[in-house]
């Protein structure tokens, strides 16, 4: 009734000013009697029409996105805003008659697209011609549960009247219905009226697959009690509805994981550190790897040592798209890996990154090195760090008088004390182990693969203990001297205003140009590096609250996209406008010593080279994460897509993959996989003799406890006129239709594209089932075949799966059995914890599923250190397996003996969770 009555008052307005308005929307009306004879159909007039829009979800406010096309080309108009619903659009047309057809399409965030056709006519003796239209937006699927699950659980938490509100979610890069789910995203933040928002940090996302479900976990603090809401898979009756401050033991074993099932403790602990108040910035870091833990935060004590001791340079040359200040090398599967990458900007992609499994060097998971390198010079700084967990640990006995691992409570405790220990003493939790001045390109060379990034010169080491020590360096780890920083005291209003002022300013630089921008501009995108980068110590992201308040803009939407930096970068904002078929950029510097916003021809980014292009929402994530687009990158969605066609995986199954050549495509699969460093699930091999062979994919499946391993061959599409992002998107928006790239409907699509030379092809090289025995030569780089390539061609022989399970099985002796899929639980469910010195190195296990004990579900810790009297060594979960499976994961383990001789003495097997 609302809409009717706005038409009717205008029609009204209308009829008494043009004496007997008509309605235009009927198509059939091609004259008539209000026709004027003097009017030359051929010269241009100015029809108007009248477009009403209203939403299913009655209090979303949006300017929607209009677009008028004709029978030939678009229109372009005028718009004035009358109310929140509806609006005057005014253009100028020639050969307009009565009757003349127009296509009015409409669009809003969360919402489904409508286009209607309609038709302008006169009124009366006037010869304007006035056309109404009435648009009823019906939210889409993802919308729908993003709303309706905020709102389920606002009746539960109330919100309104909670010192916090907390949102972790699967959704975003999760899949629904075959798309992503943003508008999930969307949906809760508008469902929350304010209460969740991506400037107050307090609306987290797992870093997901296309195959997750959609969970959502909304949590509230009153003081300092934590409860929460637990929806599992989009429903609207929740799974779990309690505490999540006060768990004892029965009520996580009993309740907790059964129903959290294997992402328990990353929702519990990300929760208890948002309650301690760890930083908005980390939380999302511990969100990408899954959880908070001794790992993830000592990861971050060593972001904070590096830029406190060996504050960064300029790697390589400063116009490289690739440079950063630190390259690093490390043993994959301690939480970190994903720390230092994520916090540096340290990723793969750009070769900032190397990692093998380097253990039998004496390397270890719980060690990292840094290269400093100064590209005048040609000589670099090699600062390896390790946390110490031993001596954690007896610091936090020592200074509580508590064990750190008793159960779920104690892990919790323990975590709070971690976050105060980041927060105020952080070399307290890392130790400086070595630092090597003078490293030469030699040196560089051998453990990254080389110092120019972007060519392999000799196959790398990685971290490889016995190679560096072996060097006979001078160890000046004691020599270091701390940089003084300022620290800064901006309010968060203060920061919310940084944005305002700047999207206020883009306004007015465009405005000089002639443009207006319009609020909820979809052509409009804002990308910043706010949101990893600190000034002056502080995070930033209240800038996002300010934009959107101003713009509109957030990135649930696609439209405020915050930029993967290293910490220690500028902050900047880039508003980029989509503006008759071309791209215009005002780019916005904030200086960090005058508090000043500059305008600089000098853009942050370069992504807006896609935007035209329309590419997909987890396409577009994954190249914010590399932080560029180029060449390089775009056949790592080509892969992505081949991987979850030709190797779909279950709740039971997780994927590993290690990087043969790596280049910026490496971050964009890794992305989209769901695959990183520090769940010990990527790894970065570089090697002169990869050639097309550009990865190994890996499948574990924790159920039967096998391992499927693939090397991907890839040859990329050739294009006439070069390697444009248009050319690329088009082939991918084609293949991913369709799970055959050979069929002909795919086939006769991708000859469609004009400038199409050859199509990509990516073949399997090899494709077989490995022991854990090869797979540890696999990830620790081949041995003395070379390289992991040559090892598996040479020495993996062509398997089955159930070739693998009867080779796991060994011999068989009468009267007796061995059980390869199972685990009665004995060991693993009735303890509350096994020692890595039990199991061996973790690295490479990549598994969970065990239906565990509350301990058991946490973190993992470094494999060559024992607990103190009285405590039980904790570990955590990855997403290998569904919680409570019937099989349960192996874990990597370091000596090999060990396992033949479980596996031979028919008792089963020990298996590992995972590691930090």
């Amino acid at each position: 009734m609302r809409k009717q009555g706005v038409i009717l008052v205008i029609a009204t307005i209308m009829a008494l000013i043009l004496c007997g308005a008509v309605s235009a929307t009927d198509s059939s009306t091609t004259g008539g009697e209000g026709n004027l004879s003097d009017v030359n159909a051929s010269e241009p007039v100015d029809p108007i029409l009248w477009v009403d829009v209203g939403y299913e979800y009655a209090d979303d406010k949006i300017n929607p996105e209009i677009a008028v096309t004709d029978s030939n080309n678009n229109v372009t108009f005028d718009k004035t805003k009358y109310s929140d619903t509806l609006y005057k659009l005014n253009f100028t047309c020639a050969n307009v008659t009565n009757g003349t057809l127009f296509n009015v399409i409409v669009r809003a965030p969360g919402y489904i697209a409508q286009t209607q056709q309609v038709a302008v006519s006169q009124a009366g003796t006037d010869p304007e011609f006035i056309g109404t239209a009435d648009f009823d937006m019906q939210a889409t699927d993802s919308y729908k549960i993003g709303r309706n699950v905020t709102a389920a659980a606002d009746n539960l938490l109330h919100f309104a009247t909670a010192d916090d509100v907390l949102c972790i979610t699967t959704a975003g890069l999760a899949y629904h219905n075959g798309t992503t789910t943003e508008d999930c995203l969307e949906g809760i933040l508008n469902g929350s009226y304010g209460e969740i928002s991506y400037g107050q940090g307090n609306l987290l996302t797992f870093q997901s697959i296309r195959t997750d479900p959609l969970d959502f976990c909304f949590v509230v603090r009153n003081g300092n009690e934590l409860t929460a809401a637990f929806f599992k898979n989009g429903t609207l009756t929740p799974a779990y509805f309690g505490t999540f401050s006060a768990i004892d033991q029965a009520l996580w074993d009993n309740t907790i994981v059964p129903v959290f099932g294997d992402k328990a403790f990353g929702y519990v602990s990300l929760a208890n550190a948002w309650k301690e108040g760890l930083s908005t910035d980390i939380l999302r870091q511990a969100a990408y790897h899954g959880h908070v833990c001794l790992g993830t935060i000592s990861g971050q004590a060593m972001v904070s040592l590096l830029l406190k001791y060996y504050p960064p340079g300029v790697y390589g040359n400063a116009g490289e798209l690739e440079a950063t200040s630190y390259r690093a090398v490390s043993v994959p599967g301690n939480s970190d890996d994903d720390a230092i990458i994520y916090s540096l900007d340290l990723t793969p992609g750009k070769r900032s990154w190397v990692g093998y499994e380097t253990s039998g060097s004496g390397a270890a998971d719980n060690m990292i090195g840094f290269i400093r390198w100064c590209d005048s010079t040609n000589t670099g700084t090699l600062i390896i760090m390790r946390f110490n967990e031993e001596a954690v640990l007896q610091l936090y006995k020592q200074q509580t008088g508590n064990n750190a691992y008793t159960g779920i409570a104690g892990e919790l405790a323990f975590n709070a004390w971690l976050v105060n220990k980041l927060e105020n003493d952080p070399d307290s939790l890392v130790e400086i182990m070595y630092v090597f001045e003078n490293i030469t390109p030699q040196i560089h060379n051998n453990l990254t693969g080389g110092v120019d990034s972007k060519n392999v010169v000799c196959d790398a080491l990685g971290l490889d203990m016995d190679y560096i020590l072996g060097l006979n360096l001078t160890n000046v780890a004691n020599q270091r001297v701390a940089t003084n920083y300022t620290t800064g005291n901006l309010t968060q209003d203060q920061i919310k205003k940084i944005g305002e002022d700047a999207a206020n300013m883009a306004i007015a630089l465009f405005a000089a140009d002639g443009i207006n921008l319009e609020k909820d501009d979809y052509n409009l995108t804002v990308f910043t590096s706010a949101g990893y980068v600190r000034v002056n110590g502080q995070v930033m992201d209240m800038t996002f609250d300010g934009i959107y308040d101003v713009l509109g803009s957030r990135l649930s939407r696609a439209t405020l996209l915050p930029v993967h930096n290293a910490r220690f970068n500028d902050l900047y904002f880039q508003f980029s406008l989509e503006y008759n078929g071309t791209v215009i950029t005002k780019t916005i510097w904030y200086n960090s010593t005058t508090g000043i916003l500059e305008a600089k021809d000098k853009a942050g980014c370069i992504i807006d080279q896609v935007i035209p292009y329309d590419p997909p929402y987890d396409v577009l994530m994954a190249w914010l994460w590399h932080n560029h687009v180029c060449g390089g990158s775009t056949t790592g969605y080509l892969i992505t897509d081949y991987v979850y066609d030709n190797f779909p995986i279950t709740a039971d199954e997780q994927y590993s993959y290690v990087s043969t050549n790596d280049i910026c495509r490496d971050d964009i699969l890794s992305y989209l996989l769901g695959i990183s460093a520090g769940d010990g699930t990527y790894y970065n091999q570089r090697m002169k003799s990869a050639g097309s062979e550009v990865g190994i994919i890996s499948i574990y499946d924790s159920r039967t406890n096998t391992r499927r391993v693939a090397i991907i061959n890839l040859v990329a599409p050739k294009f006439s006129d070069g390697n444009n992002y248009d050319n690329y998107i088009r082939v991918y928006k084609i293949l991913q239709k369709y799970d055959d790239w050979n069929s002909p409907d795919c086939q006769r699509e991708l000859e469609n594209i004009p400038n199409l030379i050859s199509g990509p092809s990516i073949t399997l090289t090899a494709n077989t089932y490995v022991t854990e025995e090869e797979w540890q030569m696999i990830i620790s780089g081949g041995g003395e075949y070379g390289d992991s390539l040559s090892y598996i061609h040479s020495a993996v022989p062509q398997r089955t799966q159930a070739e693998l399970i009867s080779l796991m099985r060994g011999p068989q002796t009468p009267g007796g059995s061995i059980t390869t899929g199972t685990n009665s639980g004995s060991l693993v469910g009735s303890t509350t914890g096994i020692g890595n010195s039990l199991l061996g190195s973790s690295n490479g296990s990549n598994t969970s599923g065990v239906n565990v004990s509350a301990a058991t579900v946490t973190n993992s810790t470094s494999g060559s250190v024992g607990t103190q009297p009285g405590e039980a060594k904790a570990y955590e979960v990855t997403q290998a397996g569904a919680q409570g499976s019937d099989g349960t994961p192996w874990g990597l383990y370091a000596v090999v003996g060990v396992i033949a001789v479980l596996a031979l003495g028919g008792v089963g097997f020990f298996f590992k969770g995972g590691k930090f």
